[in-house]
């Protein structure tokens, strides 16, 4: 079986700077007609790679396993190159000639293909394939777990934020992994191997130029400059890209990738001081002591915490979790020197290949991975920042449309807003990958009431609605013929309480009660009220309250509280001030008539005394034990019910407690 070391994407290979570790494969070159297309697979050269391994492929004949070894190899060029439809085209064939039969790997990587172009379901089906064939069983359940979930993010419905693709700057070449330059958000720095880069030649990897930097501006209006290079001091003849820049945007740290007669692409942090307005000389940062021997890691796409005392970069150096990690080194004001390097650990990093640093001017961490359980190919990340150093909780996948099952890496937050970019190669791709602007438009809540008559559900015209917020907001409106607002919809605020008072003469006044606070998404609070027409001396339901049995102590546990059943009567109360009412308690007819009398009445003294506890004036209460005398379902009808659950439950509803309106022209003494 063919195993892969370590995989990369497009995107990261042409700005770490695309380029980033070399894949070896052991044993690769099996024979003399696909040695070259071997060996540039093996030094990364996958554009190069699959032009060669296409010519072999014509030249095998009755060598059915070598020609399956040739369309998988065909297949992985354009995976990681991101040439998802022809990757699929070779893998199938790997899996028509029975080559994937001995080697699984096969179905793993061409699931993978399907859940870089959004067929979950395909890809599901290969991962089992992959597992039944005698794959990673561990592995194969978190691919097939990513991929279920991934079905279930994408149709569960978007997000707040806003992702469009940057017209303006975006070339049909690459062109990723923009960074603010100025505090005012209004100058970026970005990667791209457009035809006007510094390089001549053609990256194997890519078949284009390599990369090079690019500045533009935008004004308040949204126009964009051209996009003109960085200068000579910084672009080379080399890929050039993984920008960070200090906080006062006046030292630029940068990812070079210097490129040999091998096309070997050893990559390195640079610093580069401005100077007025230009750039001066580039210098290596020297994480690692290539003289030492450390010759073959590589370092790249710096990002720094806004107070400049941590840098956090990519590497595969030894010591990490697997490919490529998070790292960071620690700069020390005494000596002007920055520290030996440190993984940022399990916390952060996993198994698979982690990118793109940003962290934001709160502190938290963002960062794209190929790490199971998002979406498709490179997924963003983040960790919110505990506050301390370099601690930082669980980090956690960004949601649709931030992350989609195409490539998303690179992205970075606006100095002040919250809006920023990010990188991708989504359909809407004007190139290979494009950069793309994200936003978060603010909350927006609107409260919308309708006021109806309750017995003929009829629009009530006039009742009058006011609204009072936790944030000092008050407003007030009369309904329309419709039973709506006669002003309409009304804004109101995030992070709030609000409180409906609703009114009309000859009706019961009511109330409600909603909150903003926490909620995500914006929302239309549609509300619907149903005013009682006040009739007096009429029985009016209210909430179940319940007794000790042969007792007037109110019932209160965790299924039942009569207390809470009785503040409905207290807001009605306060909301209707004039209103004077009998509080009228009833019990079945089992017991003697005696005895429920004086329990009814000592029943409903019990609701009036907690009513006046909670602040009603008792000369606005009447209680009235009405006993067994006025049953709502007779001893008959119970004794002809057929269970004795149905019989208690009628039981029930004969020990009732309802009020009447007996005056509504009250005044306060």
């Amino acid at each position: 079986m063919l195993n892969l070391l370590l995989e990369r994407t497009a995107a990261c290979r042409a700005a770490f700077t695309l380029v980033f570790a070399l894949i070896a494969l052991p044993g690769l070159a099996q024979n003399d007609i696909t040695a070259d297309a071997d060996a540039a697979f093996d030094r990364g050269g996958y554009f190069e790679a699959a032009k060669d391994y296409q010519v072999a492929y014509a030249k095998l004949k009755g060598n059915l396993d070598e020609k399956g070894r040739v369309c998988f190899l065909i297949g992985e060029c354009y995976r990681l190159s991101r040439a998802l439809p022809a990757a699929e085209e070779w893998y199938k064939r790997a899996i028509d000639l029975k080559w994937a039969n001995d080697n699984p790997e096969v179905f793993k990587n061409y699931g993978l293909v399907f859940m870089g172009q959004g067929d979950f379901d395909d890809a599901v089906e290969q991962f089992q394939k992959y597992k039944s064939n005698g794959g990673d069983g561990e592995l194969a359940d978190t691919f097939i777990n990513s991929g279920n979930n991934a079905a279930e993010s994408l149709f569960a419905g978007e997000s707040r934020f806003v992702v469009e693709p940057l017209v303006m700057v975006n070339s049909p070449n690459f062109d990723f992994a923009m960074t603010f330059a100025d505090k005012r958000g209004e100058e970026v720095i970005f990667a791209s191997s457009r035809s006007s880069s510094a390089g001549s030649g053609e990256d194997p990897i890519t078949g284009e130029s390599y990369m090079d930097l690019f500045m533009a501006e935008v004004d308040r209006k949204n126009k964009w400059s051209i996009p003109e290079p960085l200068g000579n001091t910084i672009n080379s003849p080399s890929n050039e890209g993984g920008v960070a820049l200090n906080s006062d945007y006046k030292t630029l740290y940068f990812t070079r990738c210097l490129v040999d007669k091998d096309n070997n692409f050893p990559c390195d942090i640079y610093k580069s001081e401005k100077v007025g307005s230009r750039w001066g000389a580039a210098e290596e940062l020297g994480i690692l002591d290539r003289e030492a021997g450390d010759d073959s890691s590589q370092v790249g796409q710096p990002a720094l915490t806004p107070d400049d005392q941590f840098m956090v970069f990519v590497s595969d150096m030894q010591g990490g979790q697997g490919g490529r990690d998070l790292w960071y080194i620690q700069y020390d004001d005494a000596s002007g020197e920055w520290g030996a390097p440190q993984n940022m650990g399990p916390g952060i990093n996993s198994s698979s290949d982690e990118f793109f640093p940003h962290i934001r001017k709160n502190g938290d961490l963002y960062f794209a991975s190929d790490r199971p359980g998002g979406m498709g190919g490179l997924d963003i990340l983040m960790a919110t920042w505990k506050g301390d150093g370099m601690n930082f909780e669980t980090p956690e996948f960004m949601e649709y449309p931030i992350n989609t099952a195409s490539d998303d890496f690179a992205l970075v937050y606006h100095p002040k807003k919250e809006q920023g970019y990010l990188s991708s190669d989504r359909p809407e791709s004007k190139g290979k990958d494009d950069i793309f602007a994200f936003s978060m438009p603010p909350l927006e809540f609107d409260y919308v009431p309708y006021v109806y008559d309750y017995d003929t559900g009829m629009p009530i015209v006039g009742a009058k609605v006011t609204v009072t917020g936790s944030d000092g907001a008050s407003v007030s409106s009369s309904t329309d013929s419709e039973g709506g607002a006669e002003d309409g919809e009304w804004e109101i605020g995030a992070e709030s309480t609000y409180s409906v008072d609703i009114s009309m003469e000859g009706y019961i006044s009511a109330g409600d009660q909603f909150s903003t606070i926490g909620l995500s998404k914006s929302t239309n609070f549609i509300k619907e009220y149903l005013l009682r027409e006040v009739v007096t001396n009429e029985d009016y339901p209210m909430p179940l309250v319940q007794y000790e049995f042969a007792k007037a102590d109110l019932i209160v546990n965790e299924a039942v509280n009569s207390k809470d059943s009785l503040d409905y009567l207290v807001d009605l109360l306060e909301r209707n001030p004039t209103f004077v009412i009998s509080l009228e308690a009833h019990t079945d007819t089992r017991g003697g008539v005696k005895a429920n009398d004086l329990l009814s009445q000592q029943r409903a003294e019990t609701c009036v005394n907690y009513l006046v506890e909670r602040g009603i004036e008792r000369a606005r209460l009447q209680p009235l034990g009405r006993g067994e005398t006025m049953p709502l379902i007779s001893d008959a009808e119970i004794a002809a019910l057929a269970t004795e659950e149905e019989r208690e439950a009628a039981h029930q509803m004969n020990r009732r407690t309802v009020f009447r309106i007996t005056s509504f022209d009250y005044v306060p003494e």
